[in-house]
């Protein structure tokens, strides 16, 4: 029984991670296990064995998520909407503690490859769901396919499938790279790619060739010389899956046509490319011009687009005549929209103080965040569309990445190693 307990000890954090992962795609389940962590603050700071490793943590945690924080309670001084501006600082607290938490319950490298292996097998397991509800018409748990993208588990959020997929990739390589042969990394590349190309989501494309492009140059390395081989032919596979999807999927073929508007050139042609985004794009920038030192306030982004869009607003009359835009689906716009020059400047201070922290740390430690820190850079990666920023699912996903990078540096050995 004392053995029991004591693996349970040692074991939940890693699987209260792995259980996040699991839980993203049932509408806001995967704040369960993120709130465990938050919880578990206070009875870590209430043992002094602890409170060392907290203090080491908040070090790299405090000044990042201050970065990301302020901004938001300053925008809340004179949001539009002050009321859900100031619950929404309020209830972002809870990523400090959370990602506090999990920098010292993970800090072993045991739990951290617990997670990375556990979270590889699930996103396999969504890439091959997806490609059986495509087939099938519902996925291994009868989950219908929706009318307008592929879903598998997500329910709801069909559109988070794609995207979530490609962005939490890296941690399937590097799990890959690290553990299996390079067939199977080369299997799992190719079985990711193509769930998210049958998915219909463009921003989960751009994600994939990021991280193709990256692997490229990661493969090129000497410890990665077995790799070599397979870089040849990750090209081949690739066209290959892509051939594929385009037959097999409409989702695709209807994606790649509204893609190939971008070549006319005209402005009704790009607003068609955008999937009639660029409204969206120029209101924002208005609020910016009209609010550019904290922006319209957090997540206040519905109520002022009602008084900066265009009277003939597509989004307003698509939705008789309330906002049908809830954020700028782009991270720079919506931190300029929302807390304007300071929530821009919180933006690339943070990406600085990260770089900065990446630079002081050890060959090792870098191999053990690498998986998250990619994660993170293909989620805020500017040039691509997005889902809010400052909304429940994107501020999850990236502080969860976040703390798993955090718990990463707690110590210097490698991943895989004797202790597992």
């Amino acid at each position: 029984m004392k053995l029991l307990i004591r693996r349970f000890q040692d074991e939940w954090p890693s699987w209260a991670a792995v259980s996040f992962i699991a839980l993203l795609p049932f509408h806001r389940l995967a704040e369960i296990p993120l709130s465990l962590f938050a919880l578990a603050l206070p009875f870590l700071l209430a043992r002094e064995q602890y409170r060392q490793s907290l203090r080491k943590a908040a070090h790299f945690l405090v000044p990042l998520f201050l970065c990301f924080w302020l901004p938001m309670v300053i925008s809340s001084l004179d949001s539009m909407a002050p009321r859900i501006s100031w619950l929404h600082c309020l209830a972002d607290l809870r990523f400090l503690a959370a990602t506090l938490s999990m920098a010292v319950l993970l800090h072993s490298s045991s739990a951290r490859w617990r997670v990375l292996r556990w979270t590889s097998f699930l996103l396999l397991f969504w890439a091959a769901d997806g490609f059986v509800q495509l087939l099938l018409g519902s996925d291994v748990f009868g989950i219908a396919m929706h009318a307008d993208r592929l879903n598998a588990l997500f329910l709801e959020k069909y559109q988070f499938y794609g995207p979530t997929l490609a962005m939490l990739s890296p941690l399937l390589l590097e799990y890959a790279r690290r553990e299996w042969r390079p067939w199977a990394w080369a299997a799992s590349f190719t079985l990711v790619l193509g769930a998210v190309l049958i998915s219909g989501m463009r921003s989960g494309w751009l994600s994939m060739a990021i991280v193709l492009a990256t692997y490229f140059v990661l493969m090129l390395k000497p410890e990665n010389r077995e790799l070599k081989r397979t870089m040849l032919t990750v090209p081949i596979l690739a066209v290959l899956i892509a051939a594929g999807s385009y037959f097999a999927s409409p989702l695709f073929q209807q994606r790649v046509e509204l893609t190939r508007a971008l070549y006319q050139g005209t402005g009704e042609s790009l607003d068609y490319a955008s999937s009639y985004r660029l409204p969206i794009f120029i209101t924002a920038i208005k609020m910016y011009q009209h609010h550019p030192v904290n922006g319209v306030g957090v997540r206040a982004f519905p109520v002022a687009y009602m008084q900066y869009a265009a009277k003939d607003d597509i989004h307003i009359a698509k939705s008789g005549g309330v906002s049908g835009a809830v954020h700028a689906h782009n991270v720079v716009l919506e931190v300029m929209s929302d807390t304007g020059s300071i929530g821009l400047f919180g933006l690339i201070l943070g990406f600085v103080l990260a770089m900065r922290s990446w630079k002081q740390t050890s060959p090792a430690q870098r191999q053990d965040a690498y998986p998250y820190a990619l994660a993170i850079a293909l989620i805020l990666f500017p040039l691509n569309s997005h889902f809010s920023v400052y909304g429940t699912y994107t501020s999850s996903l990236v502080w969860f990445l976040v703390g798993m990078w955090a718990a990463s540096l707690r110590d210097s050995m490698a991943l895989p190693g004797s202790q597992r």
